[in-house]
């Protein structure tokens, strides 16, 4: 096949062509986005339950819909929590299993549930997707929040109307709501109930259909029309009436208010009032299309906007897929310049052309199968054609040396290139499956973190596929255009050629082969120094003395986020006074960092009032925490490259600047954009009785607090908001009054009934019937309250109703059908030695409370949990690897030992990357174990041709002879697949972008890794190999004593072995 497409030039160029256009065709409709979409495998089963305290939530909703799912096949965990007015069970399906069978059966066994509350809504059972938000827009200024409303919905309205952009939420704003509102003494002046008017309101506030009448002249629609769309429409409803005539309207008895719901919930941006729109991507919606088209939106607009009013684009993440794409592009361009300096100083320019074209060849290649496999465009899959830059063209460099090796000998360029290319045709072929082989393991990593990384093993092993692929039927005939005759007059560029190839000859004679040779004949020598390098290094990492994090390395954001959780129950006004005090000492700490000359690191800020819109995500079943008792300012900064200081720099001096905040629950900077876990150490506390179980957390948080590093100790159970327990008295039943009528019309009055919702504007609106907001504001409200019976008579509450102050619980979190609470920590995690932490508290507090507290259960989930299930599947994966490629390797050395020899370069893999990590000053971490795994196939490529060569050369010399030869004449492709891999990962590792910092303990584990690597093939490879025969003739010298074989077989075999 090599010497007919040699020979075929055209059949060469047209499958070069095939693969470009392939792949130039696909790039167009290759779905472009930010990170790949992938399955969260949970499912959120969720039932509003207006006006419920959280206890209630959690014995009528949560606890009979876990009895009812628990054992459906599929199910991996459930985990629920009961908070006010709402419970959520979210279960965690089983890798693998059908979601969408999964979610039929739990809505049939849910739908079969007879226990469920009135008062509960439908529940919704659906598979959790994470929103691809693309940026979100800031309409602010001094206005009020129904012009703001109003604004926004049009907005929205307009945006949904351009082209590719088909999902806009609001946020940041309360939801619209009709609150009609009736004091009691209303009620009693007209001998009403709320029964009586929820009554009427339904009645006379209804559209209905009455049918067709069918006459001569056609067909006519019949249709009841009266709906109410509008607080003045419900005012005129008629409520009462006179037989003189009189008549009594809602308005009249009433205060009817179209306008928001009853909780607090505000937005300022920049300082005022704010409203935001997000937009997110659906489908194949591209990020950078959706971004231009609101900015020029935003351009148009924001000169016919009312006085006083703006819009600000801000969390625009398409401006780090533009980043990955141009640094993408820019690493590419780099390194196939350096790739062919490189080349190009060592092997003639033309050669150095066709052998660097393989990089563009090989990438269109993965661009087509990417459109096959459904692989999009996005920060990680861009990021493995950067990783892979400098890895595909290892091939090609050996293939072109080869074939410049027999040119330099005389032969043809035609022939050169067949003959060439036939001779490394084996040992590259097996070097690049395994390679690609070697990435194999990360297909199979489970979690949210396996399915976002997949990509990486997507795009890398179709590249390096396609480079074979070039390298053995494209390549060999580009090569057999080059000439390799001496010419007489040589230009500037040759004389260097020349200069650095005599440069380098002189260095293998003078420097490389003696010491080859002294390491050759030392070998043992050789090997225990190699042995105890790796054995040091392996120390230093074991012994925490090199740097190491578990998890993820954390990356700075270009955002801080504070979220602040107030004590349950604590009043609104405090919250907010808090919130301002945490702007202020923002202020402060900008006004230094003016004074010191740095710029403002704040580019914009936005304040919430009554909820943690960052907070929300997969992990808290996809609901936005809200509450009179949280708050959150977000600050977008600067960009990375344009200021001093980090996003943890910034918050460091941020929170030192707020100082002590009593009656603060939790605060919580957030200011890494990927890796960093907020929380270091979460240990799940489960059981049945929630005082037993807040006093455990409670000599955990005090455990902690002791050691060095550990910072926003808490836990997820704290006092709720208290509570009067209602009761009827023992003589009330004898009144007709029931519990659930003293229930039912106690709910009435403080939280409302539901009349009926609306759909006006796009949007859902409740209609209340309630007390007014000053009566549900004072406990008083409950003496003046009426209790009314089936005969009309109205009795004081307090005659029939007995109430005793409690205190009610917090959320309540549930995990496999048990109650629990979360002792969780954040971290410095250079500081802090978090798995020594773990481990001292399982072996020394943890035992000490599974005594004192014998019903509860102690487990260490979060971040440890899902490393521990990573590093396990992981190193099953990795085994696997490695038997497949000692497999590979046996195929071509038709030995069962060799491939041993080569494979001992992939431990000193590690030596090079811990070096690397401490010269850049980056901690190991999951990405640098990643890098490990990928680079066990990228450094015995080298050793397979270097054994390869010794093999075929121990037949014409003695081995000694034959080790030293293949090591002088393997040297230069060596050096150049090292220098080219190695060169390749360069920009990365010099790039101060945000995008490149998630990259760089990847690519410092393969760079630095290859480098030591071409160390370890140049000189403890070869003397591995004569400690091999060594080793061999050690064992038939002893097979000759036993008398197992001949003395001349061993003479002959010492006679094949010097030194």
């Amino acid at each position: 096949m090599i010497a007919w497409f040699v020979r075929n030039g055209v059949a060469a160029n047209i499958l070069m062509g095939l693969i470009l256009v392939g792949g130039i065709a696909s790039m167009r409709g290759i779905k472009m986005e930010l990170f790949p979409d992938f399955d969260l495998d949970i499912i959120t089963v969720s039932v509003p339950y207006p006006g419920a305290a959280p206890v209630e939530v959690e014995e009528a909703i949560c606890a009979p819909i876990e009895e009812k799912i628990w054992d459906l096949a599929g199910v991996k965990e459930l985990k629920s929590y009961a908070r006010e007015n709402v419970g959520v069970v979210a279960v965690e399906i089983e890798s693998g299993f059908e979601v969408s069978r999964l979610v039929d059966e739990i809505k049939a066994r849910v739908d079969t549930l007879e226990t469920l509350p009135e008062q509960a809504e439908k529940p919704m059972v659906e598979p959790l997707v994470a929103k691809r938000l693309v940026l979100a827009l800031a309409i602010h200024g001094q206005t009020d929040e129904k012009t703001l409303r109003k604004l926004a919905e049009r907005t929205r309205s307009e945006l949904t109307d351009l082209p590719n952009i088909t999902q806009v939420t609001i946020s940041g704003v309360r939801n619209p709501e009709i609150s009609i509102e009736i004091p009691e003494k209303k009620l009693r002046e007209h001998g009403l109930s709320f029964d009586d008017v929820a009554r009427v309101l339904r009645a006379s506030s209804t559209d209905m259909a009455g049918g067709v009448v069918k006459s001569s002249a056609g067909e006519t629609l019949l249709r009841v029309k009266g709906k109410a769309y509008s607080g003045t429409d419900f005012e005129n409803i008629e409520l009462l009436s006179t037989p003189q005539g009189g008549k009594v309207y809602l308005g009249d008895v009433a205060e009817v208010i179209d306008g928001f719901e009853d909780n607090t919930l505000y937005t300022r941006f920049k300082g005022e009032p704010a409203i935001t729109l997000r937009v997110f991507r659906v489908g194949k919606q591209s990020p950078l299309d959706i971004s231009e088209q609101v900015a020029a939106y935003v351009s148009e607009k924001k000169n016919s906007l009312p006085d006083g009013l703006s819009m600000a684009i801000w969390q625009d993440r398409s401006y780090y897929l533009k980043g990955r794409l141009q640094m993408m592009v820019e690493n590419a361009t780099l390194g196939l310049l350096l790739v062919f300096l490189v080349l190009s100083l060592f092997l003639r320019p033309s050669l150095a052309f066709w052998v660097g074209l393989g990089i563009p060849i090989s990438f269109c290649g993965a661009f087509a199968m990417m459109g096959v496999m459904g692989t999009s465009v996005n920060l990680v899959s861009l990021f493995a054609f950067i990783v892979v830059l400098g890895i595909l063209v290892d091939d090609a460099i050996i293939v072109g040396e080869s074939v410049y090796t027999k040119g330099k000998e005389g032969l043809s360029s035609r022939k050169a290139a067949i003959e060439g290319t036939r001779m490394v045709a084996v040992p590259v072929t097996f070097a690049v499956i395994t390679s690609m082989v070697a990435f194999i393991p990360m297909l199979f990593l489970p979690g949210w973190a396996g399915k976002l990384t997949r990509d990486i093993p997507l795009v890398v092993i179709p590249a390096l596929l396609f480079s074979l692929i070039e390298s053995k039927f494209i390549l060999p005939y580009h090569l057999s255009l080059c000439r390799f005759s001496k010419d007489k007059v040589k230009s500037f560029v040759l004389r260097i050629q020349d200069k650095i190839a005599n440069s380098l000859e002189r260095f293998v004679k003078k420097a490389y082969q003696p010491a080859l040779e002294a390491c050759l004949n030392r070998r043992y020598l050789t090997l225990s120094a190699f042995m105890g390098i790796l054995i040091v290094t392996v120390g230093l990492i074991w012994g925490g003395h090199l740097p190491s994090i578990r998890g993820f390395p954390p990356v700075p954001s270009d955002y801080i986020s504070v979220k602040l959780v107030m004590q349950e129950g604590t009043p609104g006004e405090e919250t907010e006074r808090i919130l301002i005090k945490i702007e202020r000492a923002r202020r402060e700490m900008v006004a230094e960092l003016l004074a010191e000359g740095s710029k403002d690191p704040f580019k914009h800020v936005m304040t919430t009032m009554g909820g943690n819109p960052f907070a929300g995500g997969p992990r808290s079943g996809g609901q936005t925490p809200s509450g009179a008792n949280l708050g959150e300012i977000t600050g977008e900064l600067v960009k990375s490259e344009e200021r001093s200081k980090s996003a943890p720099e910034i918050s460091a001096l941020w929170r030192k600047k707020i100082g002590p905040l009593p009656g603060v629950k939790e605060l919580n900077f957030q200011d890494v954009a990927a890796g960093g876990s907020r929380v270091a150490i979460d240990l799940e506390i489960a059981g049945r009785d929630l005082k037993e179980m807040a006093e455990a957390a409670k000599e955990v948080k005090s455990e902690l607090l002791g050691y060095e590093g550990l910072f926003g100790i808490t836990d997820t159970f704290a006092g709720g908001k208290k509570e009067l327990e209602l009761k009827l008295k023992e003589n009330s039943r004898s009144l007709g009054i029931s519990q659930f009528d003293l229930g039912r019309q106690v709910r009435q009055a403080f939280y409302g009934e539901e009349i009926q919702r609306l759909l006006r504007d796009s949007d859902e609106v409740k209609v209340m019937l309630r007390y007014p907001e000053r009566q549900r504001k004072t406990l008083g409200a409950l003496e003046e309250m009426r209790i009314r019976t089936a005969d009309r008579a109205e009795i004081p509450f307090y005659e029939v109703a007995q109430a005793s102050p409690e205190k009610g619980y917090p959320t309540i979190h549930r995990s496999n059908r048990m109650r629990t609470v979360n002792v969780q920590s954040s971290a410095d995690k250079f500081v802090a030695k978090i798995p020594e932490i773990e481990e001292k508290l399982d072996s020394e507090l943890l035992p000490e409370l599974k005594t004192k507290y014998p019903a509860l259960r102690f487990t260490f989930v979060g971040e440890k949990r899902e490393s521990d299930e990573s590093d396990s599947s992981l190193l099953q994966a990795f085994m696997i690897t490695l038997f497949a490629i000692y497999g590979l390797l046996a195929i071509p050395f038709r030995s069962y030992l060799q491939p041993f020899l080569v494979m001992t370069v992939i431990p000193f893999g590690l030596v090079g990357a811990a070096l690397g990590h401490l010269l850049f000053e980056i901690p190991l971490s999951r990405l640098s174990i990643f890098g490990l795994v990928a680079l066990t196939g990228v450094v015995i490529n080298d050793s397979l041709v270097l054994v390869h060569y010794i093999n075929r050369e121990r037949g014409k010399l003695e081995i000694l002879h034959a080790a030293r030869k293949a090591g002088s004449a393997r040297f230069r492709p060596i050096i150049l697949t090292s220098l080219t891999t190695f060169v390749g990962l360069l920009p990365i590792l010099f790039e101060r972008s945000l995008q490149a910092q998630f990259l760089k303990p990847m690519a410092i584990s393969i760079g630095f890794g290859v480098l030591f690597a071409t160390l370890i093939t140049l000189i403890l490879v070869p003397s591995l190999y004569l400690v091999l025969e060594d080793l061999r003739i050690w064992v038939w010298r002893l097979l000759g004593h036993l008398g197992w074989r001949k003395e001349e077989e061993i003479s002959t075999l010492n006679k094949t072995t010097q030194g």
